[in-house]
């Protein structure tokens, strides 16, 4: 660890030749190490008054393997809420767009009153009942039955209402044209401008229009609908990789949208990201009680599957993974020959 030079190769992993090479060895101070308790033992057995050093990106990595499974333990509440805030924003995108032209209300399509007598005209058409009965047991007219027998659907009612919403063709297809436009703002701005009919009017010679003209240009409702996040979710091994990183340094913008829906909807995740950055706090300043962050694992009321059994491996190593925290010392050196190694033995 002083030179960064190997200074020997054990035939195996296996603790027993670690521990016939320290007591042949005797006087090391410190070790270095991985989490595997064979080494543990065998460091215990050969050279007790050895100092030990758990790695520190064994730990983090530790950590994450920890996440991976608690994350596969929660993914039915995840997916739940995923299925529900998802239907939510398609119902949202296939609401039409508000005709309230300040925007702080949405209002309902008028209830048409004929639709009860249509309804029940159809029933009684597929069973066959004669129109004249009908009629008289509807207290309407034979005319009208005969009119709702030859539709599939009930045709809204025309407005006989004229307006002049017609001089403002040429502004409403330059809007149009521009995809995100809202159609509540085209409204507002053809009604300052001298627009004298309703909103359902307006609304309703917009469709139209843009269907007449052939211009395909998304309103900003249709973006909405096509850009819905949360549709695919994240891995858990995804999951464990952003739950303890700060939101603003996620790139993928989906991916950032979706880790801030499950945080603001699911309150337990908050808990276990407050703690995955304490503990990376720890190991990367040094500084830290991680003997405190074991006690809160094990004293949640919540269940946390792989975290708490991170922390009881922690309990089983503490002295070692208090001296990674505090200590200089990492199997960074090692690793990068244990690679260079295998990479030889590869080639």
């Amino acid at each position: 660890m002083e030179t960064s030079k190997p200074i020997d190769l054990l035939p195996t992993r296996e603790g027993e030749d670690l521990e016939a090479w320290l007591e042949k060895n005797p006087g090391i101070e410190i070790i270095t190490r991985d989490r595997a308790s064979s080494y543990s033992s065998a460091i215990d057995s050969a050279s007790p008054g050895t100092l030990q050093v758990a790695d520190r990106f064994h730990l983090l990595m530790n950590l994450s393997e920890a996440l991976d499974t608690y994350f596969k333990s929660v993914a039915p509440k995840i997916n739940k809420l995923v299925k529900a805030k998802t239907m939510e924003l398609c119902q949202e995108a296939e609401l039409p767009e508000s005709n309230n032209i300040t925007g702080t209300s949405s209002v309902l399509p008028r209830f048409d009153s004929r639709l009860p007598v249509f309804e029940k005209v159809k029933e009684l058409q597929s069973q066959n009942i004669p129109k004249k009965r009908i009629a008289r047991e509807l207290g309407i007219s034979r005319n009208t039955v005969r009119l709702y027998f030859t539709m599939d659907e009930l045709v809204p009612k025309s407005h006989s209402r004229r307006t002049n919403i017609e001089n403002f063709r040429s502004y409403i297809t330059d809007r149009i044209s521009k995809a995100g436009y809202l159609m509540k703002d085209i409204v507002a701005d053809i009604r300052q401008m001298g627009y004298s009919g309703g909103n359902s009017q307006a609304y309703l010679y917009i469709r139209q229009l843009k269907g007449t003209t052939g211009n395909m240009a998304l309103s900003q409702s249709e973006i909405n609908q096509q850009n819905i996040p949360y549709i695919k979710p994240l891995s858990t091994r995804r999951l464990a990789k952003y739950i303890g990183k700060n939101m603003n340094r996620i790139e993928n913008h989906d991916e950032r949208d979706y880790m801030q829906m499950l945080l603001k909807y699911m309150p337990l995740l908050r808990q276990v990201r407050k703690l995955v950055r304490k503990f990376k706090k720890m190991i990367r300043k040094g500084t830290g009680d991680i003997e405190e962050w074991i006690q809160t694992v094990k004293d949640s009321k919540q269940k946390l599957p792989g975290l708490t059994s991170f922390a009881r491996g922690m309990a089983m190593d503490i002295d070692a993974v208090k001296n990674a925290i505090q200590l200089k010392w990492s199997n960074g050196p090692v690793e990068g020959h244990v690679n260079r190694i295998k990479s030889i033995f590869k080639n």
